[in-house]
């Protein structure tokens, strides 16, 4: 049974900050803001700060974001570089590898300044499949947590792809209605008819996974098999016959054709000037894939892009929360910086530019409400923004006594599964 009080009780938000968020480990950064010896990220979760810094000698290590002179918040950059991170308060200074490098007057501290007690807090960090993951209490290593996952998507390289996109909307709903609605694809018929033009929801597969994740991969380069097949390509899958130099009007009564004709051409692309299309299976080629880590990491991937969609909890509130979304592509010059649901294949981009680069800036993080979005001044694409425009009525709701506990189908299993994960955590007091 799943009760509404997970959703919008204070305690039960509390202790699944000390039972859950403490004790799994967390997507908290792309590798690729953290390159070079000075390079840092700040990671907010709940009510904690995390610091990510790569050392001097290239190691990457997270800390407490605190002083701990006086307990200040020490860096509110979102990411950047530093030759050492400063106290705005009281100037103490650390050095790159969190250690206390100086404090103002330190002859006034007549109990001296022990390193063993002063150097920034330390906390978990390793890195896989191109992004720093963070864990305050690892019951394992990293390696031990995606063990089931990472055979699944390492061949993806998504360290090759390049971030065009970094997002973050403030939305009225426990972090769990979001993470539950990228859980199921039971309401996409209603809410998202636009996909029934490119992708086949109706022919999806679930898979469920030990320790909470679950994968379920769409079939794309078609169309919706819930519905009457259309006589001509329709404009989305047009664009992709297009990108792949295929003509749209050869598939004129041929529309169940153009899945295995992208296949192959990206198969032929691969013998040629994308090799990188050669890991992949014919599947793959043209399906949309999206793995949930539990507990909030979904990473929707094509093998030409990846989104991190990315639900964290309010720091007082279990009924708001943060949506964070990262759009990467493989275009490290940027010459086809696009980001929608479904990113066109710009091959000839791609073959020019198949070595990542450096060339390319940071996108600037865009954080806004979403009312904003609901009002049109900002996007998420057209799927996203039609997910957010209920979830703040679905948390609403969940308030009514008319309302007590979940009802789900077998079209829900991935949420099930990702409840009873979660159960699992909370029922642990150790």
């Amino acid at each position: 049974m799943i009760s509404k009080q997970r959703y919008i009780s204070s305690t039960w938000q509390e202790q699944e900050w000390r039972l859950l968020w403490r004790r799994c480990w967390q997507v908290a950064a792309p590798l690729s803001d953290l390159n070079k010896p000075g390079d840092f990220v700040v990671y907010d979760i709940g009510p904690e700060g995390v610091l990510l810094s790569r050392g001097d000698d290239c190691e990457l290590r997270a800390f407490y974001n605190v002083c701990r002179h006086r307990g200040l918040r020490l860096v509110d950059q979102r990411c950047g570089t530093k030759p050492n991170f400063r106290c705005p308060y009281h100037s103490w200074r650390y050095n790159r590898a969190g250690e206390l490098a100086s404090a103002p007057a330190d002859e006034s501290f007549s109990a001296g300044l022990p390193s063993e007690q002063l150097n920034l807090r330390s906390i978990a960090c390793e890195a896989a499949l191109g992004f720093a993951w963070i864990c305050f209490e690892p019951r394992e290593s990293l390696a031990d947590y995606l063990q089931d996952m990472l055979p699944l998507m390492v061949h993806y390289k998504f360290e090759q792809m390049h971030l065009t996109l970094d997002q973050t909307v403030r939305v009225n709903c426990n972090w769990k209605a979001v993470h539950d609605n990228f859980s199921e694809l039971y309401h996409v018929h209603f809410l998202h008819p636009q996909h029934r033009r490119f992708v086949d929801c109706g022919g999806a597969t679930d898979e469920l996974y030990p320790r909470g994740h679950t994968r379920v991969i769409v079939p794309g380069a078609t169309t919706d098999s819930l519905f009457s097949t259309p006589d001509e390509p329709t404009d989305i899958l047009t664009a992709q016959l297009t990108a792949l130099g295929l003509n749209p009007d050869d598939f004129k009564g041929r529309v169940g054709d153009i899945q295995q004709a992208v296949q192959q051409a990206k198969r032929a692309l691969g013998d040629t000037e994308l090799p990188y299309y050669r890991k992949f299976s014919d599947q793959e080629l043209s399906d949309v894939v999206q793995t949930n880590i539990f507990p909030n990491t979904i990473l929707s991937y094509q093998p030409e892009m990846l989104w991190l969609i990315r639900p964290r909890p309010h720091p007082t509130d279990p009924n708001q929360c943060y949506l964070d979304k990262l759009s990467f592509e493989r275009f490290p010059d940027g010459s086809a910086q696009t980001d929608s649901d479904t990113p066109a294949i710009d091959v000839q981009s791609i073959a020019r530019h198949a070595t990542p680069s450096g060339s390319v800036g940071r996108p600037e993080h865009e954080q806004f409400d979403y009312k904003d979005v609901i009002e049109g001044r900002n996007t998420m694409t057209d799927t996203i923004d039609q997910d957010l425009s209920l979830l703040a009525h679905a948390q609403q709701g969940m308030q009514s006594d008319g309302f007590d506990n979940l009802w789900l189908s077998d079209q829900e299993c991935r949420v099930s599964h990702f409840h009873e994960e979660l159960d699992r955590y909370m029922e642990c007091s150790e």
